[in-house]
């Protein structure tokens, strides 16, 4: 061979390996810089509303496989609270695994063992940034399924039944006949039958195999997960060393899966002579599909176990996301969680999702009645509390100085719109609302509920809405629960003063400005600012001074003045 051809593929494969090296090379930096970067703020991932369905697969699937019908935080309380949002910013995985395992924990409190369990796991990754970022890594090459669910993919295996392996035997037995037969009987009737058993075996492959093809990817995600967890167990983390010895033990029950599972591959993805080899050995003998039955026979038998290895994995990148979320925030406590009463108490607390937040404090035997203007800060206090019960229950988290209640079931009413795909109006989505919140008080649960009810029956004509939110609010006094409402209506500080802590949110209306301190103060709102605001916008001094002569009538003589 000339000398230089032999140079041009000498430096031919030198380059192929440059470039192999350096692309590694580049690739372990981005994972670095990324982790270095996203560790303690908010995330940047841009997740679509498709991508955040996916996501909430696995928190669905245990709960329909749970059959549980109280305790975890229902569509509407998540979505009122804005849950979503702070489920992103807390959102820093690098794998399908950790990022679903996370919203399952914000979605279903847990107790107090495990609630100590991820205290500790998250804590133990704050303080030693190498270890966890040795995790992180592998993680990182865990990575992300395309459009489904980890879960989604164990339930597709988990429906797929495994066919018998008979007639790929037989395609092989054929081409191996047809061969002797074309070597020591009779050449050319042998090769006769090489192209007839070829045929049979090329042609019955594509059939079967584009039955099952899609499962192989499931069948991928589930092999790479037994290899996370043997890289994670080899680090020999102290911290890890109960799940060490699970990853060990899961190990051996997967090994018969993962052996020989490269198999698997198929397309000659690498465009390389082995592979091409490969794929014309997988057509020939069906190699490819025997390994898949019998792998998806030892599935069939492990079905709870994959779960668990998902669950177990999961559970330890989303400590990681807790340990995260924690240093973004300004403060942060451990809250105190009893098994009895209802009574509360919170001490300068604020809402994660604000910058700059202004913090309240609140200690409460009584249901709390809020009211104050438009914007006073009643809808947030709210949710503050309620996200603090939540996070509290899910991530042993407050974003508060100090937080001391029982273990609620949280529910609230509050974000509501018409459902138009059901033909449903404000007013009916929001007494379907408070129903399940009724209901729920009413179940026969040690826990108290914990509800936020925010403009009781809004959707409604003023008389009827003070007379039912009246009575509905009234109706839970002596009940296992603890109620935070917000209302316009002054009228019921007084009807529901014995039953209820009055709590106001003011302003400061100027001639041409209005100013919030989102301060919270006890006892009723004294002020009605509601006209003096339409001044301060700029309307019409006749239009003022109508109102407020309308309005001084009125609370007179408890009747509308007619012109």
């Amino acid at each position: 061979m000339d000398s230089k051809v032999i140079l041009f593929i000498a430096a031919l494969i030198v380059a192929v390996i440059y470039l192999w090296v350096d692309n590694n090379r580049r690739r372990r930096e981005r994972i670095e810089k990324k982790l270095e970067s996203s560790w303690g703020k908010p995330s940047t991932r841009k997740i679509t509303d498709d991508e955040m369905k996916v996501i909430s697969h696995y928190y669905e699937d245990s709960i329909e496989n749970s059959g549980a019908d109280s305790g975890y935080i229902d569509d509407i309380t998540w979505n009122d609270l804005d849950m979503d949002r702070i489920y992103k910013k807390m959102n820093i995985a690098n794998s399908s695994v950790g990022q679903e395992s996370l919203y399952k924990m914000l979605r279903i409190p847990s107790d107090i063992k495990k609630l100590k369990e991820t205290d500790r796991l998250a804590s133990f990754f704050a303080s030693d940034k190498e270890k966890r970022k040795s995790v992180q890594r592998i993680f990182c090459w865990l990575g992300f399924s395309k459009g489904v669910s980890v879960s989604d993919y164990i339930s597709l295996l988990s429906d797929l039944k495994p066919s018998g392996n008979l007639i790929h035997y037989l395609s092989v037995i054929l081409i191996a006949a047809a061969i002797i037969c074309c070597i020591f009987v009779n050449p050319v009737a042998g090769i006769g039958l090489v192209i007839v058993a070829v045929s049979f075996a090329v042609i019955s492959y594509y059939k079967l195999k584009a039955g099952v093809e899609p499962y192989f990817i499931c069948i991928t995600q589930i092999v790479r997960m037994v290899q996370a967890a043997h890289d994670i167990e080899k680090l020999d983390i102290e911290e890890l060393s109960e799940y060490n010895r699970y990853f060990k033990d899961a190990e051996k029950d997967f090994s018969s899966v993962v052996k020989n599972s490269g198999i698997l591959t198929s397309g000659n993805v690498t465009g390389s002579l082995s592979e091409m080899v490969l794929d014309y050995v997988r057509m020939l003998t069906h190699i490819d599909l025997i390994k898949f039955n019998h792998m998806l026979k030892k599935l069939d038998s492990h079905e709870d176990k994959v779960y668990e290895l998902m669950e177990t994995l999961g559970y330890i990148e989303a400590c990681i996301c807790v340990a995260s979320f924690r240093k973004q925030l300004e403060y942060w406590s451990r809250p105190a969680l009893s098994s009895h009463g209802t009574n509360m108490s919170v001490t300068e607390v604020f809402h994660p999702l604000i910058k700059e937040p202004v913090v309240n404090s609140i200690t409460t035997s009584k249901h709390v009645l809020v009211t104050g203007s438009n914007a006073s800060g009643k809808s947030t206090f709210l949710k503050t509390i309620a996200i603090n019960a939540l996070l509290s229950q899910t991530i042993y988290t407050s974003t508060s100085k100090e937080y001391n209640a029982p273990f609620y079931r949280i529910y609230s009413s509050m974000a509501l719109r018409d459902d138009l795909n059901a033909q449903n109006s404000y007013y009916i989505v929001e007494i379907k609302s408070l129903k399940r919140i009724l209901d729920a008080v009413d179940k026969d649960d040690k826990r108290p509920v914990l509800c936020f009810v925010d403009e009781v029956l809004r959707g409604t004509n003023t008389v009827e809405r003070i007379a039912a939110s009246s009575e509905i609010l009234k109706s839970l006094r002596y009940k296992n629960v603890l109620v935070f409402a917000a209302t316009h209506d002054i009228e019921l500080t007084y009807l529901l003063e014995k039953y209820y802590d009055n709590y106001h949110f003011q302003e400061e209306v100027t001639d041409d400005d209005v100013k919030f301190n989102y301060r919270l103060f006890t006892g009723p709102a004294v002020t009605r600012n509601a006209i003096k605001l339409l001044g301060v916008i700029g309307y019409n001094k006749n239009i003022i001074d109508a109102a407020e002569s309308q309005a001084g009538y009125f609370i007179r003589s408890g009747s509308w003045k007619v012109d």
